[in-house]
């Protein structure tokens, strides 16, 4: 069966076309705002333009686009900065009808170029300095041949980002229309729990997400957002919101200086504004300790990983008193799959969290369907051999749904994304190896493996327990890590607790690695005192009560490079053991 008949519909959709409706209905809005050159509305810092503008230069970047030989389904790799041109870029993309490749630069040059490699890219549309790099690796990527530069072109070939705008601005070429389940873009998950993969997006999925978002949080045209994720922020240009992209390094958002955020969202006015909770935790605490306040902030995002109950209070404290906070969950294959308001948290499950129920993450999205399953790490090719669990008891979760991705890009080379959605379920699943392990056959729809584990409870909310290959196979049975380290993170002295398993699976041994807060004006330091506080805690709770090795990480946990704020728990279960070994543990 066909891919093509998962989909809602196989009518023509496109996200750009949303854009294209608010640039008719507000056309003199702005509609990106970045540190730069401009004068929009006195604000000579910025550099900016209209919905009108937007959506007339994406049509003729995208028309220049087709005239260069561009057609439906060429892998196109965009590596630009965050800013105006970024988001005309994107939606020039979407209207060629081209499959954009996305990769967060933040997972370092090694990573980027295999993944880049990895997906074979036909073109490269990008900053001078990578198309540099490109040209001197030209050996892995011998498809390049639509190359445009976004800035000064040098030694290498292609066009110029102004010379395709004034090539496609006198053009009269047809845009191709693209189907809902025509290939959109590949975008990389970061790498925080293996290697990085490719995931296929399709228009459908792009549609529905901003459609989604829209609806549960009654988004309105002519609001502002403060976009410290880059992606994210491409949804606003199709809801008539403004996105401002604050002065910041989107590779390293821990990097943020809380000041220039501030700044941004005052220059602007935002009403809204979405970051990881790394993000959250900098600026709420500068806000607390500075008398700061952001208070035309009315809607604030958090997503990438659990945002601890004391953060979400910092930052409402900052924001109008009127506030709504939510946190977002899902995962680069599936977005949105929940979401929980902090008002919900704050008042009823962050104190259950604290006892190692687990994260609450809420309810589903409407459009969304799933499950919690029995957890196995073999392959599941039919839904009818998965065991569904009931409230209470912690499985895998599962979803489907218009916003979840078929498949991910072929691992083996010449394995496109094109075929991605052509081809059958059976090859879908064979294309690449992860796919056979996140995928389920369900008569003509595939279901989605999270790779999270956790349970529903009895208002259909599911409650993460964290990450299913950071489960610990003991002896005398599985230890589920983020219940365990919410336990730990009620300690005072601790900033964060990571739970990790050394061993072979079956006898593994529990590790509880903490990192503590730093005291003004004195080095860190792990005392025997501490180390009792922690084991006696451990003693009182069923989910901790095996554990006896204890370390203490003398700088911040390791964290994912995308949102800086998932613990890299692979990384810590390699120091574990060699600390263990050479006999540093605490007792």
């Amino acid at each position: 069966m066909p891919i093509s008949e998962l989909s809602l519909s196989d009518t023509p959709v496109n996200v750009a076309d949303r854009l294209a409706h608010f640039a008719e209905r507000m056309p003199l809005s702005v509609a990106v705002a970045c540190p730069g050159f401009g004068d929009a509305a006195g604000r000579n810092s910025y550099a900016t333009c209209t919905f009108a503008e937007l959506d007339r230069d994406a049509t003729a970047l995208a028309r220049g686009l087709v005239d260069l030989g561009v057609t439906p389904c060429t892998r196109l790799a965009l590596l630009v900065k965050p800013g105006v041109e970024f988001v005309k870029l994107v939606f020039a993309l979407l209207r060629s009808g081209a499959t954009t490749i996305l990769i967060d630069p933040g997972m370092g040059k090694k990573h980027l170029v295999n993944c880049l490699a990895a997906s074979e890219p036909e073109g490269f549309i990008a900053i001078s300095p990578a198309q540099a790099a490109r040209t001197l690796l030209r050996k892995r990527f011998p498809q390049a041949k639509f190359n445009v530069t976004v800035g000064r072109r040098w030694f290498w070939g292609g066009t110029t980002y102004r010379q395709l705008m004034a090539t496609g601005a006198t053009s009269t070429t047809r845009l191709p229309a693209s189907r809902a389940t025509d290939p959109a873009a590949i975008i990389f998950t970061s790498g925080s729990t293996g290697p990085p993969k490719g995931v296929l997006y399709t228009h459908q999925m792009f549609d529905t997400q901003v459609a989604e978002i829209r609806r549960e949080y009654d988004l309105q045209p002519g609001g502002a957002d403060l976009a410290c994720f880059a992606l994210f922020g491409l949804f606003n240009s199709a809801m008539g919101i403004t996105t401002v992209f604050p002065k910041m390094d989107f590779s390293r958002p821990a990097s943020a200086d809380p000041r220039r955020l501030i700044a941004a969202a005052s220059d602007w006015q935002v009403t809204q504004a979405f970051a990881s909770p790394a993000v959250w935790d900098k600026l709420s605490t500068y806000c607390q300790q500075h008398g700061e306040q952001i208070p035309t902030l009315r809607k604030i995002f958090s997503c990438g990983a659990p945002v601890p109950a004391k953060v979400l209070q910092r930052t409402l404290a900052c924001v109008d008193a009127y506030a709504e906070m939510h946190t977002p969950y899902g995962a680069t294959e599936s977005l949105p799959v929940a979401t929980i308001a902090a008002s919900e948290v704050l008042t009823e499950t962050a104190e259950l969290t604290a006892l190692g129920a687990g994260v609450c993450v809420g309810r589903k999205f409407n459009s969304i369907d799933w499950r919690v399953i029995r957890i196995t790490d073999e392959p599941i090719a039919n839904i009818a051999d998965a065991e569904a669990l009931p409230p209470g008891e912690i499985g895998e979760l599962i979803v489907r749904g218009p916003q979840v991705s078929p498949g991910y890009m072929g691992e083996a080379r010449g394995a496109s994304s094109e075929a991605l959605v052509r081809e059958d379920l059976t090859s879908v699943q064979r294309l690449a190896p992860s796919n056979s392990l996140a995928k389920i056959t369900d008569g003509n729809t595939l279901w989605h493996r999270m790779g999270d584990v956790g349970y529903f409870d009895s208002q259909e909310r599911f409650w993460y327990c964290g990450r299913k290959n950071h489960r610990i196979e003991t002896a005398d049975g599985t230890i589920f890590s983020v219940p365990c380290e919410e336990i730990f993170n009620t300690i005072p002295t601790v900033a964060r607790a990571a739970v990790v398993g050394i061993g072979p699976a079956g006898d593994q041994s529990p590790v509880a690695i903490l990192e503590l807060f730093p005291s003004r004006g004195k080095k860190v330091t792990w005392s025997s005192s501490d180390c009792k506080e922690a084991k006696e805690l451990a003693k009182r709770f069923p989910q901790t009560t095996t554990i006896e090795n204890f370390l203490h990480y003398h700088q911040k946990l390791p964290v994912d490079v995308r949102h800086n704020s998932k613990i890299n728990r692979e990384q810590l279960a390699e120091w574990a053991v060699k600390e263990l070994g050479e006999h540093k543990m605490q007792r």
